[in-house]
Formats: C-alpha cells, sequence, structure tokens
C-alpha cells in the first residue's frame, strides 16, 4: 500500500499552500499598547560577519546595500543616519550617501558604520519611526572599541561583538517576484556578496523601524508571544541579540535557507561532510554559494501551525544537523511571554532558551 505521504505534493497543492501562508503572514501585524504597529510578518534576511573595521568587509557591505536598494526601489525608501528622515531619491538623501559612503570607506577603522532604510513617508518622523514598514534595512558594522563593555568583547577566546546586516521585504513583494529574481535569489546574491559568517532567511518579524517598540514599554513583546508560538517557522531577533560576542565562533537557529560559512563548517567534518549529510536526510538540500553551503529545509519556506498540528519536519532536520555550530543561550528582546515580558529576566531566559531550540523534536 502506497503512504499518501510519500505522495510528490502537486502544482495546485504547492499553490494552495503558498497563498494560505502569504494570507497568514499579510494578517500578521501588530499594534502595541501605544498603537504603534510594532511588528508585522514578511521575509527576512540575518547575515552576521567579522572584521567590520576592515575597507574589505565595508566595501561588500556596500554592495549589499546597493544590491536591496536596487531590488527594492530608491524611491519607496527613506534613509536615516543620525539625522532627522529623508527620502534616498531627494537631493538631500543622495547627499548624505555622498558624504557618509566616503567616510566609511576611507576611514573604517574606529568607525561604527549604521546604516538604515525604511520605506514609506517619513513625516512626521515619529510616527514613521515608531510604526513597522513594508521594507527593512538595518547595517551595523563595527569592531570592539566603539561597543559597549568592551572589556566583555575583548576576553581571551571571545573576540570582537560581530556586525551585521538585515532586511525585510514584505509578503505582496515576494509574492509579485519572478521566481529567477525572487527573494531565494535575492538572499543568495546577498550571502554571495557579503560572504557572512551564517545567515538565515525565511519567514520572519520585521520590527518597527525603532526597535524598542516592541519592547516591553508598550507590551509588544507579549503581544508578538503567542504568534510565535503558534507559528514555529517565524523567525524573530532583535538586533540587540545580534551585538552579542557570543555569535564570534556560534550562529543563531535556522530557518528556511542557511548558509554556513566554511569556518563553521569545519566544526562538523567540513563542506563535503556536511553536504554528504544533506544528501542522506529525507527533506534537506544544499548548495553552494560563495564562501557558504547554503542548506534548504524543505521544498517550501514553512510556517507550521501548533493549533492545527502543523509541523516543520525539514525544519528539525536541519536545526538537528546545525545545532553543535547554536549558540547555548541567547537572550533575544523579540522573545518574551506575557504577562512580564523581559522585566522577568527568569521567565525570559527560559522562554528565549525554548524558542532557541524549538524544532529539534520535529
Amino acid at each position: 500500500m502506497t503512504n499518501a505521504f510519500d505522495k510528490p505534493i502537486t502544482i495546485k497543492e504547492t499553490q494552495a499552500a503558498t497563498q494560505a501562508t502569504f494570507d497568514i503572514l499579510q494578517a500578521l501585524v501588530l499594534k502595541n499598547e501605544f498603537g504603534w504597529t510594532c511588528a508585522r510578518a514578511g521575509w527576512t534576511i540575518e547575515m552576521v560577519f567579522h572584521e567590520g573595521d576592515t575597507l574589505a568587509v565595508r566595501e561588500r557591505a556596500w554592495k549589499v546595500i546597493d544590491l536591496f536598494v536596487d531590488s527594492v526601489g530608491a524611491e519607496k525608501l527613506a534613509i536615516w543616519w543620525g539625522l532627522a528622515p529623508v527620502a534616498l531619491d531627494s537631493k538631500q538623501g543622495q547627499a548624505r550617501i555622498a558624504k557618509h559612503k566616503p567616510s566609511t570607506l576611507n576611514n573604517p577603522s574606529g568607525f561604527a558604520m549604521m546604516f538604515n532604510l525604511a520605506s514609506g513617508k517619513p513625516k512626521p518622523p515619529e510616527q514613521w519611526e515608531n510604526n513597522a514598514q513594508n521594507f527593512r534595512l538595518r547595517c551595523r558594522i563595527g569592531h570592539t572599541e566603539d561597543i559597549e563593555y568592551t572589556d566583555r568583547y575583548v576576553s581571551p577566546g571571545v573576540g570582537p561583538g560581530m556586525s551585521f546586516i538585515r532586511m525585510a521585504l514584505p509578503v505582496a513583494w515576494v509574492a509579485e517576484q519572478p521566481p529567477e529574481r525572487g527573494v531565494g535569489w535575492l538572499t543568495s546574491r546577498a550571502v554571495e556578496l557579503m560572504q557572512p559568517f551564517w545567515c538565515i532567511a525565511g519567514w520572519g518579524v520585521m520590527p518597527a523601524v525603532e526597535e524598542r517598540n516592541i519592547g516591553p514599554d508598550g507590551k509588544g513583546q507579549q503581544i508578538l508571544y503567542p504568534y510565535l508560538q503558534r507559528f514555529p517557522g517565524l523567525n524573530a531577533l532583535g538586533s540587540l541579540a545580534l551585538h552579542s560576542h557570543d555569535f564570534n565562533n556560534a550562529m543563531y537557529s535556522i530557518n528556511w535557507l542557511s548558509y554556513v560559512s566554511d569556518t563553521l563548517l569545519d566544526r562538523l567534518g567540513g563542506r563535503e561532510t556536511v553536504r554528504k549529510l544533506v544528501k542522506s536526510s529525507k527533506y534537506l538540500s544544499a548548495g553552494d554559494v560563495g564562501n557558504c553551503l547554503g542548506i534548504r529545509a524543505g521544498d517550501l519556506p514553512g510556517l507550521g501551525d501548533t493549533e492545527r498540528g502543523l509541523t516543520l519536519p525539514a525544519f528539525g532536520e536541519a536545526a538537528r544537523l546545525l545545532k553543535p555550530l547554536r549558540v547555548k543561550s541567547r537572550l533575544n528582546n523579540f522573545v518574551a511571554p506575557p504577562p512580564s515580558g523581559s522585566n522577568d529576566e527568569d521567565t525570559w531566559r527560559l522562554a528565549c532558551d525554548a524558542y532557541l531550540s524549538r524544532f529539534d523534536d520535529y
């Protein structure tokens, strides 16, 4: 007798599953107690890398920024860099680029590069900053001397704090892209350009421009938490977590796409060993993407639904494969349960640890 679960999924079934996922994600627009849209769901890309004080890394970062702008369109974006936000394609916006880009490349040592883009009309600025916009790029590149608690980050064997680039794109945009230029292509192209230590990409939480609006004051954390429990495929990772020295030698939880550098793969026996493990798995596939091996968890970017018993076995395979590379514990300001959120540190830590290992038993 043939098991129904062994039958290949049809095009019609694939389209229905994809549309159902899109509908759920587009409905996930959450407001905190202040009435601000503290989070929405979309496609998220998290890239983490070393040596942010070097010219080569910053040149690669600018290529990723250019890729994002070209893909989204400068006319949709606003820029701010310690100043009032302005339209990216305006004279003032272009003047900022012309001024700040050379400064990050000509004198990177000791200079923390903060670059932020988001869509929407930045007037009034308070309304724009306090709401989650449709498109988002956050870039933070630095080195040890510009990080708080420097003594902690430069302890023997720990190394400097990491640099990162985060990108987020709305579901509607994802649905409109042709396959050859979709989010899979965009993510892999960004990885090729940046050559990160690790990168994860898939469905995730798109925060407000000012991420603090998902924090404990407006109870954005507590409002988001039930959705993270229901939809395990929804990745939630705050920028504050990515400042941690923990990521000098570890990566975060997997997503539908997980890109792992050779430096990390060596701890699993090297790229070819991991490739063979992926090949022998039931759900995973892999391909070379620059300095990384890209690992895909299943044919479609899953979301799951614990209320309907929809688990993500492909994510479970990826999580168990890469578990030796995972950070052991990480406080994450996007993952904090009611009623106290991150104000109750013991409960907060337990919730963060559970979220980090949520796929292990699938």
